[in-house]
């Protein structure tokens, strides 16, 4: 099998755009976000681009408890994407890869529970 790449959204949007949307920076339910830090803040760099988990970025954003939370601020109900590697990336770390969205090809979308129910979950 080749290698997965996970876009968790809200609605049409990514995920930390929905969270921008639908917690604002002064809302009292931000001193119990978790701390994100660990992640490069490379998306802002590429206008336009999307970022993709990769595995390693993944197990850390649900073992951080980013996902949870995310999940439980956000107004509509999430999706996880899941596409194979692009022909092009703009950027690649440990923990993402960021592409231009007509470079991508969805191969499935999950809801977020059934998406989660057939993984393991990091400790």
């Amino acid at each position: 099998m080749s290698e997965e790449f996970f876009r968790v959204i809200a609605g049409t949007q990514g995920i930390y755009a929905a969270v921008e949307r639908d917690c604002p920076r002064n809302d009292a339910r931000r001193k119990n976000k978790p701390d994100g830090s660990w992640l490069p803040k490379e998306g802002p760099k590429h206008p336009g681009a999307i970022s993709f988990w990769k595995e390693f970025g993944l197990q850390k954003y649900i073992a951080s408890g980013l996902l949870g939370w995310h999940a439980f601020v956000v107004k509509e109900p999430i999706q996880v994407q899941i596409i194979s590697r692009p022909p092009k990336i703009l950027h690649e770390d440990d923990y993402q890869i960021i592409c231009i969205p007509a470079d991508v090809q969805i191969l499935r979308e999950e809801p977020l529970e059934q998406f989660l129910a057939h993984r393991t979950v990091p400790e």
